[in-house]
């Protein structure tokens, strides 16, 4: 049967199902729902996934049913439909496994469905198959994501509970993909580029549906770069209504002062705000706040590099009350500024440090990643512990109090045995109450209860060796956003 005629069978089925209806007391037929030409179309992003199409009459809410010949039936949640077509993309398929796929709807209580199609599904890219998450222990129903490059092409990935990729997004581009992100609208975010916050390469963000296809992408205006380690998006009524990232410019210094070269091309960065437009209503840099004296973190080997940075902000957060809290690795700082006039609030660690701290047997933190501002007001964090004695990295939670200028210590988590990653590592505070950290230069996740016990950890190989990641976050579901 040709293309054109089942488009014709299916218009006359259609109309002959609203025909032969039994007539309402009005003298009107009421319409049955009906779901035709389904047809599944393999993901070109990704072989786990199916991007399902289907042609329907009285139906305004579908969803994809599949199983496979194991009989454990999945199904993608409802979503509304508008006119007589739609769209539904399927996700956490397993390869080389044949599907069952159904589309149905509700009717007065009552599943209509479709008459199943069949669906194979492929293998792994050779790059993926190299690579497993080892698992030890029993995580919760959802998926861990994170970032890694095998070869020339960028991936994100997320395993499930019990270690398998389910979802993937592969990237071409002949760059490093880091990170990745599930944004409130259920959008994904990733920085695509070849840099560490330093070198003078270009890079950007791209935001992309779980399909895989573009949304849009985010940079910094000319004349920075593009920083990899954060891209903050905040919403109003559901909707972005400012992108929120760090730019880098590079100039010629002089750092014999603190034991460096006396040509180094260096880097600073800037906050930079913008519009959904692009257009940038807020620029705060470090070159107008900081000094050269405040590098305290990097041996000064690193000093003596022809390029590098002299700050290093590896995670920008919004505090309670709309200002910004920024990790500098290179000056062992947390910064509070002011988000509308870029003043200094406060400034916790390195050498301006302005804070009493209390409870730290540690007496304090250095080389951080990843601060984060939990719901009642405290600072998460992933403390790298390079000066620890001896070093050793942790996760740490401190109550800031900025009446008293006091950081309290009211929790952290010590990995028994220690562990050390001088670079990367990330955290991330559960709805539960629960810890994830990413040991992320160790490819090492946590999972560990407010009393410190482990309930799970993951470990990402590469050809069966460990690997360095970015970070190592939680989410529970791939079709949409959901609390952590």
């Amino acid at each position: 049967m040709s293309t054109r005629q089942k488009q014709v069978f299916s218009v006359v089925l259609l109309l002959w199902i609203a025909a032969g209806a039994c007539l309402d007391d009005k003298g009107v037929a009421p319409i049955t729902p009906a779901i035709v030409d389904v047809v599944a179309h393999p993901n070109p992003h990704n072989v786990l996934s199916a991007v399902v199409t289907f042609r329907a009459i009285g139906v305004d809410s579908v969803r994809a049913a599949y199983w496979a010949a194991d009989g454990r039936r999945e199904s993608s949640p409802y979503q509304a439909i508008n006119g007589d077509s739609g769209r539904i993309v399927v996700l956490g398929l397993l390869a080389n496994t044949t599907y069952n796929i159904t589309v149905e709807t509700k009717r007065e209580g009552a599943t209509v469905a479709s008459t199943p199609i069949l669906l194979s599904v492929g293998s792994l890219p050779d790059a993926l198959r190299r690579i497993s998450f080892n698992i030890r222990g029993q995580p919760l129903p959802g998926y861990t994501i994170t970032t890694t490059s095998v070869g020339s092409v960028g991936y994100v990935l997320a395993f499930d509970s019990v270690g398998r990729i389910a979802w993937y997004r592969a990237f071409e581009d002949g760059v490093s993909a880091t990170d990745a992100k599930q944004l409130p609208n259920g959008h994904f975010t990733s920085f695509l580029g070849n840099t560490f916050g330093w070198q003078p390469t270009y890079g950007r963000y791209v935001e992309y549906l779980i399909s895989g296809e573009m949304v849009q992408s985010y940079a910094a205006p000319a004349p920075y770069y593009t920083d990899n380690h954060e891209l903050l998006i905040t919403f109003v009524d559901g909707r972005p209504d400012r992108t929120h990232l760090f730019g880098y410019d590079l100039r010629r210094v002089d750092l014999s002062a603190i034991g460096g070269g006396s040509d180094v091309l260096l880097a600073g960065h800037t906050i930079v705000r913008q519009t959904p437009a692009g257009q940038v209503d807020f620029l705060w840099s470090s070159w107008d706040h900081f000094r050269l004296e405040d590098w305290i973190e990097e041996p000064q080997s690193f000093k003596q590099l022809a390029n590098i940075d002299f700050d290093h902000p590896n995670s920008l957060d919004m505090d309670l009350d709309g200002h910004y809290i920024v990790s500098w690795r290179s000056l062992a700082e947390i910064t509070k500024i002011d988000s509308r006039t870029g003043s200094i609030i406060w400034r916790f660690g390195g050498r301006n440090n302005q804070f009493t701290i209390l409870n730290d047997p540690l007496g304090g933190f250095n080389g951080q990643h990843c601060v984060r501002v939990l719901g009642n007001g405290h600072l998460l964090l992933y403390d790298n512990g390079s000066r620890h004695m001896p070093a050793e990295s942790r996760a740490v939670e401190y109550a800031i109090d900025a009446s008293t200028m006091t950081a309290t210590l009211v929790w952290q988590f010590r990995h028994d045995p220690p562990i050390y990653t001088p670079f990367t590592g990330s955290v991330q505070r559960r709805i539960n109450g629960n810890t994830l950290i990413g040991f992320a230069g160790a490819g090492l996740v946590t999972e560990v209860t407010p009393a410190g016990a482990v309930v799970w950890e993951g470990r990402m190989l590469v050809d069966s060796l460990p690997v360095a990641l970015y970070r190592l976050t939680s989410i529970p579901s791939l079709y949409r956003y959901e609390v952590p």
